[in-house]
């Protein structure tokens, strides 16, 4: 048997499930997933799930003895400025998940099973939080990006024309004479 909900809530109800087993797929905005206690956004570092986007939940929901398996793929659209130059990036997340509900869960390990209905929104949040890119991200311009600050365009183009082989970054300046000095004072001992 297949469900589905275009727009609704990520509340299974438990009746649904015929023959201990379930296909529930469901497109929800973002901001259904946001936590009632604390209303955080959905953001890691500078990287956020716009609240106004859609996810996408592909479930399959299977009885167990004493609980519910649920195993499938969450989609998400992410926002987040490039590395570089700042500008704002748009991405998907697309991450697999299979957990376990209970009627009484252990600590970070699952998911709470209620009498009539499973609330996939905790597990579908974590989900989103946990494939959000924590590293740098590069823009998709090529070198020397158009929007890279005037001091490192010019390094950029240093390079481009046979110069040096990396970008030199102005804020790694001091690092790099700290490094120097460590270099000489090795020499001479």
């Amino acid at each position: 048997m297949s469900k589905g909900d275009r727009h609704g809530s990520l509340s299974v109800p438990l009746r649904l499930i015929s023959d201990g087993q379930l296909a529930w797929s469901a497109t929800v905005p973002a901001s259904a997933l946001l936590d009632p206690e604390s209303r955080d956004v959905l953001r890691i570092a500078d990287v956020e799930v716009p609240l106004d986007s859609d996810v996408d939940v592909a479930v399959a929901l299977e009885l167990i003895g004493g609980g519910l398996s649920v195993a499938g793929e969450v989609t998400a659209a992410w926002r987040g400025p490039c590395a570089r130059c700042w500008l704002l990036l748009d991405g998907e997340v697309r991450t697999a998940v299979r957990e376990v509900f209970t009627s009484e869960p252990r600590e970070g390990e699952q998911y709470r099973l209620g009498p009539e209905y499973a609330d996939l929104t905790p597990m579908v949040r974590e989900a989103v939080l946990l494939e959000l890119p924590i590293e740098a991200i590069r823009c998709p311009h090529p070198e020397p990006c158009p929007n890279l600050p005037a001091e490192l365009a010019e390094a950029s183009e240093e390079a481009s024309e046979g110069g040096s082989a990396e970008l030199a970054d102005p804020r790694w300046e001091a690092l790099e004479a700290l490094e120097a000095l460590r270099g000489r004072t090795d020499e001479t001992s």
